[in-house]
């Protein structure tokens, strides 16, 4: 488990499903997540939680269950390391907050605790990050962790039938000063 001063960032397990789906399954979040529909069945979510918890294990990509600290935490959302590349030393981060607790600074916490970990456990030479480019709130998120704005991709994803500009930010080792 990772601690911030408001968060908790933990493994995900099967006994997260019903928590999970509850912040999943909302237009709000995938309106500008690329590969979550709305609606999210509630099938696919026990599918996801086991392909994480896989893919942590294989080292391919360590994603966390975010939690707001308190007695009894809650699940706010995700934020993690979505796909790794050991042999390039790199990494896309990647997240997600709930609705209710979005414009908070949340995402921004968890990530900047997550560079630290992909820069001083895991060794990554590069951290990047993709969102699409009318997520405004994302961007402020990648510039407030120290991210460049690397490019534009045109209609790179066609999601609800209609092609989504996408926006590439990143940060490299020698770079990292948070």
């Amino acid at each position: 488990m990772i601690e911030t001063k408001r968060l908790l960032l933990k493994t995900y397990t099967m006994a997260m499903a019903d928590d999970v789906y509850k912040v999943i399954n909302n237009p709000y979040i995938a309106d500008t997540m690329i590969m979550i529909p709305y609606p999210y069945p509630r099938e696919s979510v026990n599918n996801w939680i086991r392909y994480l918890m896989s893919s942590f294990e294989s080292g391919t990509a360590f994603e966390y269950a975010v939690f707001l600290k308190g007695d009894e935490p809650i699940y706010i959302g995700n934020a993690g390391f979505v796909t790794v590349s050991q042999k390039h030393l790199s990494a896309e981060i990647g997240y997600f907050i709930d609705e209710a607790y979005a414009n908070q600074g949340y995402a921004t916490e968890a990530c900047e605790r997550l560079l630290h970990l992909g820069f001083h456990t895991h060794l990554f030479n590069r951290v990047y990050a993709r969102c699409m480019a009318r997520n405004i709130a994302s961007q402020r998120v990648l510039k407030k962790i120290g991210m460049r704005h690397e490019g534009r991709f045109l209609q790179e994803f066609k999601k609800n039938n209609q092609f989504e500009d996408i926006d590439y930010f990143a940060i490299l080792k020698h770079e990292y000063t948070l």
